[in-house]
């Protein structure tokens, strides 16, 4: 064999790993919540119709791992700027006629246009199931399809990850117009800038995480006078079984790892595989 084939076999063995990360992960459902809903219409949106104001809201039997129930407890940490959080919608989307299991997260721009920029903070967190929520579960690799994420022209749209989450890649909508940026130990999604439907994948992203008990998601925006008055609300959607794809994800982008690996880094992962082969 030669060396150009030997360098090639382990570069395709060290990617290995990474496409199986993008595959293997627990389904979330978001449907089975524990307090009752306590609104109607988020926002006077069509959206919903139920929603959950509170700023903490609880999940049961979310998904299994290991032969056992997984509860999940979202909770928002805080807001800024001129916005404030609205309310999270359980089972969003399930009317429609999508898969149920989805979970509507909703917050609005206060009209203060002296501070245009800001949004709100939430984590998700992982329990044992039982519906005490009082010990941490940790989930090998979960996934979320996060769509309905897409903006106005009178208003940004962007969503951060952490790489402490264990977050640990991505993929792109072909045709959603988003970019990502690489903060440095976190990362940012932003919004292509136009309005497109709430119930299917046009404006979407995947985002991956591996060996993850909380997950942190900073929604935020820039909210412009142009921007309609009545159309001042943030609105995005998290599928966490992918359901909304019907196992067809041909309209997003490869999966990259994060940080995806450089060059360098294959190159000397080949050569130590061929140096052992070699002293065999």
């Amino acid at each position: 064999m030669s060396w150009r084939s030997l360098t090639l076999s382990a570069i395709v063995i060290a990617s290995l790993p990474l496409a199986v990360n993008a595959q293997n992960f627990a389904p979330l459902d978001f449907s089975q919540n524990v307090q009752a809903t306590n609104g109607m219409y988020p926002n006077m949106s069509t959206l919903g119709p139920e929603y959950y104001s509170g700023s903490s809201f609880d999940f049961v039997n979310v998904t299994m791992q290991g032969g056992l129930s997984i509860d999940a407890r979202v909770t928002i940490l805080g807001s800024a700027g001129s916005y404030e959080f609205v309310g999270w919608i359980p089972n969003y989307n399930s009317a429609a006629g999508q898969p149920a299991g989805d979970l509507g997260v909703y917050y609005r721009h206060t009209n203060d246009f002296s501070e245009p920029t800001g949004g709100i903070a939430y984590t998700i967190s992982f329990y044992m199931g039982g519906g005490t929520f009082t010990t941490a579960a940790t989930l090998d690799n979960v996934g979320f399809l996060v769509y309905d994420f897409d903006g106005e022209p009178g208003q940004s749209e962007s969503i951060r990850v952490y790489n402490t989450d264990g977050f640990s890649g991505y993929r792109i909508g072909d045709s959603s117009g988003i970019q990502i940026q690489d903060e440095d130990g976190t990362w940012r999604f932003d919004a292509g800038g136009s309005n497109i439907s709430e119930t299917n994948a046009d404006g979407a992203f995947i985002a991956y995480f591996q060996n993850t008990s909380s997950i942190r998601f900073d929604m935020f925006a820039t909210t412009f006078p142009s921007n309609p008055t009545a159309n001042n609300g943030v609105f995005a959607a998290f599928d966490g079984d992918l359901s909304l794809l019907g196992g067809d994800a041909s309209g997003f982008g490869h999966y990259v790892a994060v940080p995806e690996p450089h060059a360098a880094a294959l190159t000397l992962v080949a050569t130590a595989m061929i140096m052992g082969r070699r002293r065999r």
